[in-house]
């Protein structure tokens, strides 16, 4: 089932880039040769028009194959009476205006985009527009919406603990001990070393769904580490939950939603290089990121403990990843939409052409480092968690 969910995610978010691509070339008169579903080899494929919609053997999302998508291509020669020239086919994509290529280059970007939005709203909907607890790493202020901050969330048990015994689990938040309200790690930290010793009850919050209220009493005895502190054997974090209550921010929430975690996603991975940067270690980075292994495990992470709001929460996750598929793919580096949108901006403004070969080597170049680099994570993610 995992592996399932898994083809049919990365399906979806490829599709709708791809197809954004396909109905923008179309609407500017770009001859689409191919719209496949899935990678070749090719099973079974049928002709409608100049379009051929095929079904490839490979189950990862599908392609949409351009006349003169490759700059190399779209371009032949003619013998005329006194020399040869260059005979661009008019429906070639290489034949539009920079313009025209603009729009179709950054229309699968757009998509994405669309598709997220689309969905933070069923979700948002569908959880009284309020989000999920996201696990807060480093300090944050999100732009829209109000934020409620737990500092109690448990991010790890310790093995044979107290807090094990007790049945603990990770993802609850610690919100009282003894019937007396604590909001972060050193409120803990002082209730514990006032009962060390003696047989204490925890009151545990169930935060996976932010429209309840969940609460657990289970009972733990702390007991004095070599440092004199009072433990129980668990490691505290703090997690996120935004509200879009007014009406306001209810009608614009899908697209607050893309903000906020667009922004909130981008400050910690600045925060992650800065910290790799400071102790000449690449592990934070390399933990901050995932390739398609890492995606399938949050897949089945979802289906295994989501329970009832296994759907809610698969929606929640593909709108993230087509948020995050959007982004990545506006960068301005070779081989993705953004380095080609560079290329055709600069001849835009300067009305001059960049070497078509030039141009070839350098998009081969930046695909050959990505696929290097998704293997290379995929690695990671495979054998390192």
């Amino acid at each position: 089932m995992t592996l399932v969910l898994f083809l049919i995610t990365l399906s979806i978010l490829v599709m709708v880039h791809e197809f954004g691509h396909f109905i923008v070339a179309r609407k500017n008169g770009i001859r689409v040769e191919e719209f496949g579903l899935g990678l070749p080899p090719r099973i079974f494929g049928r002709k409608f028009g100049d379009t051929l919609y095929s079904l490839n053997l490979l189950p990862f999302g599908g392609f949409v194959k351009l006349t003169g998508e490759d700059v190399t291509e779209g371009v032949s020669t003619e013998e005329s009476e006194f020399k040869k020239d260059p005979v661009i086919d008019p429906n070639s994509f290489a034949a539009k205006t920079p313009l025209q290529r603009f729009a179709v280059l950054i229309a699968g970007v757009f998509m994405n985009f669309v598709l997220a939005v689309v969905l933070f709203y069923v979700y948002l909907f569908s959880t009284g527009f309020k989000t999920d607890y996201m696990p807060l790493f480093f300090d944050y202020n999100f732009k829209f919406g109000s934020q409620n901050i737990v500092g109690t969330v448990v991010s790890n048990v310790a093995k044979d603990s107290p807090a094990e015994k007790a049945g603990m689990q990770l993802g609850e938040a610690l919100v009282a001990i003894n019937g007396v309200s604590v909001k972060d790690i050193n409120d803990v930290r002082a209730a514990n070393l006032k009962g060390a010793g003696s047989e204490m009850t925890y009151t545990m919050l169930d935060l996976q769904d932010p429209t309840k209220n969940i609460t657990r009493d289970v009972k733990a005895t702390p007991t004095l580490d070599s440092n004199g502190s009072a433990i129980i054997g668990v490691y505290l974090s703090k997690a996120v939950s935004v509200s879009y209550a007014s009406p306001i921010d209810k009608l614009f929430s899908g697209f607050m939603q893309s903000y906020n975690v667009l922004s909130y996603s981008m400050n910690g991975m600045k925060n992650l290089i800065g910290v790799s940067v400071a102790t000449h270690d690449i592990q934070p980075v390399s933990e901050g990121v995932s390739g398609p292994v890492g995606i399938y495990n949050i897949v089945g992470g979802i289906l295994k403990y989501s329970g009832s709001r296994v759907v809610l929460n698969m929606i929640n996750y593909v709108a993230l990843m087509s948020l995050s598929l959007a982004f990545m793919n506006i960068l301005p580096f070779p081989a993705l939409d953004g380095g080609r949108v560079v290329f055709v901006v600069f001849e835009g403004v300067t009305k001059k052409k960049i070497n078509p070969n030039i141009e070839a080597r350098v998009h081969q170049i930046g695909m050959l480092f990505l696929l290097a680099l998704v293997a290379v994570i995929s690695l990671k993610d495979l054998f390192l968690k």
